[in-house]
């Protein structure tokens, strides 16, 4: 099998929408979520990854930040990925950086994720896990042929 070539997270811990008074945008990271990125980062440095890519929400940025440091790599803004961005667009970005033999790691929201990989489903991928992953949970996916073949779902960290 193939090592897969995108990476799907869902932002980490950022408490709830409800209880943050300011622009939604900016909403940071809790200290949980602080520590859930810490997690994703070492589960995925061995990755091979090469582009880190994020909804310009600072919440999905602060979830790669570690792994970005240990890469030496830099986050980029895709809004594709921003809240509300339609899926399809975003999963044909990842897989033009796919074909391009790129391995991205893509940051996005509860919304947006769920989207790519209902898309990529009805393109023919199988699913291994849930399709609408928790904060913090992510996803590997195998591209063949131009297409997602397989997604692999992971459970949060604790």
């Amino acid at each position: 099998m193939s090592k897969p070539q995108i990476h799907l997270v869902r932002h980490a811990h950022a408490g709830k929408r409800a209880g943050w008074h300011g622009d939604d945008t900016v909403r940071p990271l809790t200290q949980r979520g602080q520590h859930q990125s810490d997690e994703i980062a070492a589960a995925l440095v061995t990755s091979g990854a090469t582009a880190l890519w994020s909804s310009p929400y600072l919440r999905c940025q602060q979830t790669l930040l570690p792994l970005a440091a240990k890469l030496g790599l830099e986050v980029s803004d895709k809004a594709n990925l921003c809240e509300g961005a339609w899926g399809a667009d975003a999963l044909d970005e990842l897989l033009a950086a796919a074909s391009e033999g790129q391995v991205v790691v893509a940051s996005s929201h509860g919304d947006v994720l769920p989207e790519i990989i209902a898309t990529a489903v009805r393109r023919g991928a199988i699913l291994r896990g849930d399709p609408s992953p928790r904060k913090a949970g992510r996803y590997e996916c195998t591209v063949e042929n131009g297409q997602i073949s397989t997604i692999v779902g992971f459970d949060p960290p604790a």
